[in-house]
C-alpha cells in the first residue's frame, strides 16, 4: 500500500516559463499524461471507425507521437481503415525516478498509448517501436514487426513526419543537433514576452546570428533527407514495400514573415534536401514498384514544438485570429490531405515545384497581407491583446495534456494505471 501511494500524483496547473536569453521561447516545466491521453480519446471519438473506405492498407509512419505524424495516423486509421506502425522516441516512464516527470515519461509516450487504444478498439492494428530513427537497427526491428505482428504484409505506404532536433550519427557515435538559425546573415525576430502579472504580454524583438557551416551540415544530416532515403533502401532491399507504394514527407516551409530562421535558414537548406531526396526516391519507387513520392508542405499549426521556435508564438497567435475557422490544427490538415488529394480515385494537385500544398490557406494574398498589416500594427513595445495571448497559450497547454475538455485536473491520477497500453 505505501508503494501503491507513493505513485499517487495531480498536476493541477501547466506550468512554463519565457526564456528571454533564447529569443523568449516557450520552456514547458510539465505536462498531464491523463490529459494528454483524453485529448487524443475526443478527437477520436469524433473521426470514423475506418470502414468507410474499406481496406486502407498497412502504413507506417515515421515520427508518430505527435504533431502531423499523430495525426496522419489517426486519419490514416479512423478515416481510412489502415493498420498502423509507428516509430517514435519517447521518454518512457519511470516509476523509481523521484522526478515526477520523469516517472510519467513524456506527451509523446502517452499521446502513443491513447492512439493505439483508439485503433485497436476499432479493429485496427496498431503498433508502435519506441526508439532512434538514426539506429539501422530500429530499422531491422520494423521489418520484424511486420512479419510476427502484421502477418508478413508489405508496406502500402510511408509518412515521413520526422522532426528531430537532434540525433546520434551512426558512423560516428556522435551527437548532431539541428539549428534554428538564420544563413549568411543576422536576422531580427518579433515575439511577444510572458505576461508580468495581470499586465498584456509585450511584443519584443531580438536578433539571432547566423548558423556556422558546421550547424548547417548537422542540421541538414538531422532534418534532412538522407535518413528518409536509408529507410526506404532498406526497406526496399527487404522486400517490404507493395506494388504502388507511396511515400509522403511533410515538412513545413514557413512563409516570407518567417522566412529568414526558415527557408532562408539552416531549416531551409534541410528541408530543400529532403524534398529533393522524396523526389529522387520517387523516381526509384515509381520503376521498381509502380509507386510515388511526394513532399507534402503543411501548414503552420500549433503543436509541442511551437512555443520553442524564436517568433512562431507571435506568429500562429495572429494567424488563428486572422484565419478563423479556417485555422487548422494537424489533425484537420492531415484528414483533409487524405481527403481531398490521396483518397482513392483521387490525383494529388501539385505545384510548379511539384509539392503538394497543405499551406495553401494559410498562404493566400489575403491572409499574408492580413498578417503583414498585423505584424506592422504590433511595434515592439506593443502589447498582445490578452484574448489572443490566451488563445495560443491554451492551444499550446493542450498539446501538454492540459486546459483539455473532461479531465479533473485537482485529481489524482495512479502513476502506473495510466501508463497501461
Amino acid at each position: 500500500m505505501v508503494h501503491r501511494a507513493a505513485m499517487k500524483l495531480a498536476l493541477p496547473a501547466f506550468q512554463f516559463r519565457f526564456m528571454a536569453a533564447a529569443g523568449n521561447v516557450i520552456f514547458p516545466g510539465n505536462f498531464h499524461p491523463v490529459g494528454t491521453q483524453r485529448e487524443v480519446e475526443n478527437v477520436a471519438g469524433q473521426m470514423g471507425d475506418g470502414t468507410a473506405d474499406g481496406d486502407g492498407g498497412c502504413w507506417l509512419v515515421v515520427g508518430g507521437s505527435g504533431g502531423f505524424g499523430s495525426a496522419a495516423r489517426l486519419a490514416l486509421g479512423l478515416d481510412r481503415g489502415a493498420d498502423t506502425l509507428s516509430v517514435s522516441f519517447d521518454a518512457a516512464p519511470d516509476f523509481s525516478s523521484r522526478n515526477k516527470i520523469r516517472q510519467i515519461g513524456s506527451p509523446g509516450y502517452h499521446r502513443n498509448l491513447a492512439i493505439e487504444r483508439a485503433l485497436r478498439q476499432r479493429g485496427r492494428i496498431a503498433e508502435s517501436h519506441n526508439g532512434d530513427a538514426f539506429d539501422p537497427a530500429l530499422r531491422a526491428q520494423v521489418l520484424s514487426t511486420l512479419r510476427e505482428r502484421f502477418g508478413g504484409r508489405k508496406l502500402n505506404g510511408l509518412v515521413w513526419a520526422l522532426a528531430a532536433p537532434r540525433a546520434v550519427d551512426p558512423r560516428t557515435g556522435a551527437r548532431v543537433a539541428s539549428a534554428l538559425k538564420p544563413l549568411g546573415l543576422p536576422a531580427l525576430i518579433k515575439t511577444f514576452a510572458g505576461r508580468k502579472g495581470d499586465e498584456p504580454a509585450e511584443i519584443v524583438e531580438f536578433k539571432i546570428e547566423p548558423g556556422t557551416p558546421e550547424e548547417a551540415v548537422h542540421t541538414q544530416f538531422v532534418m534532412g533527407g538522407g535518413i528518409l532515403e536509408q529507410w526506404v533502401e532498406d526497406l526496399l532491399a527487404a522486400d517490404g514495400l507493395a506494388p504502388g507504394f507511396t511515400l509522403l514527407s511533410i515538412s513545413y516551409r514557413g512563409n516570407p514573415l518567417n522566412e529568414a530562421i526558415y527557408r532562408n535558414g539552416l531549416i531551409g537548406l534541410a528541408k530543400a534536401d529532403l524534398e529533393f531526396r522524396t523526389h529522387a526516391v520517387g523516381r526509384v519507387l515509381a520503376d521498381r514498384l509502380g509507386g510515388r513520392a511526394l513532399s507534402v508542405e503543411g501548414p503552420a499549426v500549433v503543436t509541442e514544438a511551437s512555443g520553442g521556435i524564436p517568433g512562431v508564438p507571435l506568429y500562429l497567435a495572429l494567424l488563428a485570429d486572422v484565419m478563423r475557422d479556417r485555422f487548422e490544427n494537424p489533425v484537420a490538415s492531415m484528414r483533409r490531405l487524405f481527403r481531398e488529394h490521396l483518397a482513392p480515385g483521387c490525383e494529388p494537385q501539385l505545384d510548379d515545384e511539384g509539392l503538394l500544398r497543405m499551406d495553401d490557406r494559410e498562404l493566400e494574398a489575403s491572409v499574408q497581407a492580413e498578417m503583414k498589416a498585423r505584424y506592422a500594427a504590433h511595434p515592439v513595445g506593443a502589447t498582445l491583446d490578452n484574448a489572443l495571448y490566451e488563445d495560443f497559450m491554451r492551444a499550446y497547454a493542450r498539446t501538454r495534456g492540459f486546459d483539455v475538455a473532461g479531465v479533473d485536473y485537482d485529481a489524482e491520477f495512479d502513476v502506473e494505471d495510466i501508463c497501461r497500453a
